[in-house]
Formats: structure tokens, sequence, C-alpha cells
């Protein structure tokens, strides 16, 4: 009869893994900057709604309401079965040599499972995150340079980015969790450059449109753990840590070019690379993370993180550092406030998030590293379940990246954040039937 339960269970939580699996799929342009032309794109640091609203802390933080992907050892605070879904939209100015322009982009970031296998010793963990997002676009013309006094137009833009699919098994030793984490990452980047001339007076001239695909992926490994510190009988000091080893990721390239006429239709093609062989790689650089936070049970949280990944050993397609990537490092700073975790009040069981952040982003650009500096803030608001503790988290983010020197780009925007948490409280209920 157990067994029958669990399974009942487990059926209907795969079901909506892999329906969320296909919706991200459909929605993944969650994030944007201009610079992730640049490699494989932004990459991203990880983290779920909660984890944001408090800057991006969570390496030795993480609450049993909540599923945390910033430290696989983490995952053995939970002690129920969890569903949890996030999602971001980004409100993103641009600025370049006096010039502005707005851009909106957003859709489903990541979701996850907790399914506990052995109560309050080992937790087994399904997730999906962005490892890298791309999303860009860029006009350029330059005014009577063309034929018969026409002016050059080039169009640039990318979509796309790797997913990473995660398998974590998380164990408790009494004060000691340790994390492993299994990764398959997979995804794809397209580029397209569009060549044509505006302001003809004849129509000999079409236009030419070079697309690019590339498609990645590998299997790698990560490794966490955390010590809790009793203080006093209502705090502690957590201690949190997380190493990801360097790996590579197999590539493959297509790119085509099409000749079409100035209102779009296609005259010709033609194939310029097929490279299918999976013998192509890349060279992804190890990640290292640290976290410090003090906890008073269910009152206050505040949590230091430190994460950093040398991305100038980043290594193309063809065994070459990419010029564009350099050392890259995020410091966040945040935490939680819950007025009174006792009281029947909406308001006063409500989880209140702030945080500041700083990264040097890994673009390297002119010779100028590219920082980002944001500040968050938001809630996460307990909601009334059939089946258990649900909870809302909505935040805002707003940040910086980049500056407008030596004809770089300045990005200003607005992150909102939304994720929805469910936790089943009946996993180890035993059931009673009449």
């Amino acid at each position: 009869m157990f067994w029958n339960i669990m399974w009942s269970k487990t059926r209907i939580i795969l079901a909506l893994f892999w329906s969320f699996f296909l919706f991200n799929q459909a929605a993944a342009q969650y994030d944007q900057t201009s610079y992730s032309i640049i490699g494989i794109g932004n990459p991203n640091w990880g983290g779920y709604s909660q984890n944001a609203l408090m800057g991006g802390v969570g390496v030795s933080y993480g609450s049993r309401l909540f599923l945390n992907n910033l430290n696989p050892a983490l995952l053995a605070s939970n002690q129920e079965a969890i569903f949890q879904l996030g999602s971001s939209f980004d409100i993103r100015s641009f600025t370049q040599d006096g010039n502005s322009y707005n851009s909106i982009a957003g859709g489903v970031k990541d979701f996850g499972l907790n399914l506990p296998i052995k109560y309050s010793k080992w937790n087994l963990g399904i997730s999906l995150n962005p490892y890298s997002n791309v999303n860009y676009g860029f006009i350029d013309s330059n005014d009577g340079a063309g034929p018969e006094g026409s002016t050059p137009v080039v169009e640039v833009e990318g979509r796309g980015g790797i997913e990473e699919l995660s398998v974590v098994n998380s164990f408790r030793i009494k004060n000691f969790q340790l994390g492993i984490k299994t990764s398959f990452l997979f995804g794809s980047i397209q580029k397209e450059d569009k060549f044509s001339l505006t302001g003809l007076t004849t129509t000999n001239f079409g236009d030419a449109v070079v697309n690019q695909t590339k498609s990645y992926h590998s299997v790698t490994f990560g490794v966490g753990g955390l010590y809790k510190l009793l203080l006093t009988p209502d705090s502690r000091l957590n201690i949190g840590a997380t190493y990801s080893p360097e790996f590579t990721m197999r590539q493959n390239i297509l790119a085509t070019l099409e000749n079409q006429t100035s209102g779009g239709a296609f005259i010709s093609g033609d194939t310029l690379v097929n490279d299918r062989s999976d013998k192509k790689t890349i060279s992804i650089p190890a990640k290292f993370g640290f976290g410090l936070s003090y906890e008073k049970f269910q009152k206050l949280t505040i949590g230091l993180d430190f994460l950093s990944q040398d991305w100038a050993s980043y290594k193309d397609e063809n065994g070459l550092a990419e010029s564009g990537y350099g050392s890259a490092y995020r410091v966040a700073l945040g935490g939680e406030f819950i007025p009174n975790y006792q009281a029947q009040k909406l308001f006063s069981v409500t989880s209140y998030r702030f945080g500041v952040h700083y990264e040097q982003t890994p673009f390297l650009v002119n010779n100028e590293t590219i920082d980002d500096i944001g500040i968050s803030i938001g809630a996460s608001l307990p909601l009334n379940a059939f089946w258990g503790q649900a909870y809302l988290n909505f935040g805002t983010t707003f940040g910086r990246r980049g500056n407008v020197s030596n004809g770089l780009v300045r990005e200003n925007y607005v992150k909102i954040h939304l994720g929805f948490s469910l936790q089943d409280a009946t996993w180890f209920t035993r059931q009673k039937f009449n």
C-alpha cells in the first residue's frame, strides 16, 4: 500500500515536471543583455526567485520551505516533497553614444522537485535551470557609403542559450550536509547577420543573410557542503561552499547563406559550414562559491556570498581563448525578516526579503571590465493550499550594467521575479482508509 501511494504521488510530480520542461523550451528568453554576443552568452550564477530577492544569497542558507540550486548540499534541508517554479521579466534601457532604446524580455526561468528518500537523511532533487543565456540585437548603418549613394545596413541578433538539467543527491549527518550534483547541459545558440542596402534608386541589389546555429551538450558534476554551528538555542551560523570543476562541452555548427530580395523573398542559398561530427569541443572554467549566514530561527537571516568563475580560461572550438571573456566574480549580501511566525495575520507571517549585489561580469570589452550592481526587495507570501504549504515569491531588482565610456553600452534594468513553491506535507503521513 505504501509503495502504491508513493508511486501515485511520484507520477503526478513527474507529469508536472515534464509539462513545465516543454513549456520552458518555448519561453526561455527570461533575460537580455547586449554583451551576450560574446562566447556562449551571459552565464547564470543560479538561485531561485527567493534567492534573487535576497541579492542572490543562498550558498549557506536555505529554508525547508523552498528549493535551493546554489548549493546542492542545501537540498537536505527540505524535509518534505517540494515543487517550485520561477519566472523572470526583464525591462531594460540601453544607452550607447548618446542613443537609447528600451526592450522587454521574460518567461519561465527555472523549476525543480525535491523527493525525500529517507526522511531527514537523504533527499533526491531534479531541476532545470539556465546555464547561459543569449538575447541581443544590433543595427549599424553608414549613410551614403554604398553604391548609388545608398546606405549599408547590418542587422545582428542572437537568441538561445544552454540549459542545465540536474539530478542532486543530498545527505545530512547531524550538523553537516553534503550534496552531489550530476548535470546534463544542452541547448543551442542562433545568430543571424543580415546585410542590406537602403535608399537605392534601382532594385538590382538584394539582401544577404548569414544564419549560424551552434548546438551544445555535455555531462558534468559538482559538489557542495554545509555546516550548521549552533550558537544559542534559537540561532546558528551556517557555513557553505560549492565547487564545479572545469569541463568540456561538445559543439555542432551549422551555418548557411541566403540571398533575398529587398522584400525578404528567398532567391538562393548555400551551406557554409555543417560540422556535426561531435569532434569540436569548448572548455568551460571551474566555478567556486562560498557563503556565510547568521540565522535567528523563524525571525531573521543575514547572509553573505562570494562566487567566482575565471572565464579567461574559456576555450572555443579551436582551442583559443575568447578575447571578450575575463575573470568573473559576484558578491551578494542579503537577508529575510519574518515579523511574527506564530501570528495569525497574513502580513505577520510573510517573509520580507532584501539584498544587494556587485558583479564583475565575465565580459571584457576594449580592455574594460563590465560591472553589474543592483538592489533587490520582495516577499514570500504564504498561501492556503489543499496539499500542504504554498508560497508566492515576488519582488524586484533594480540594477545597472556597464557604462558609456569608450563606446560601451550602459544597461539600466528592472527585473521582476515571480515564483511559486508547493510543499507536500502528506508525503510521510500514514494514509487511512475506511
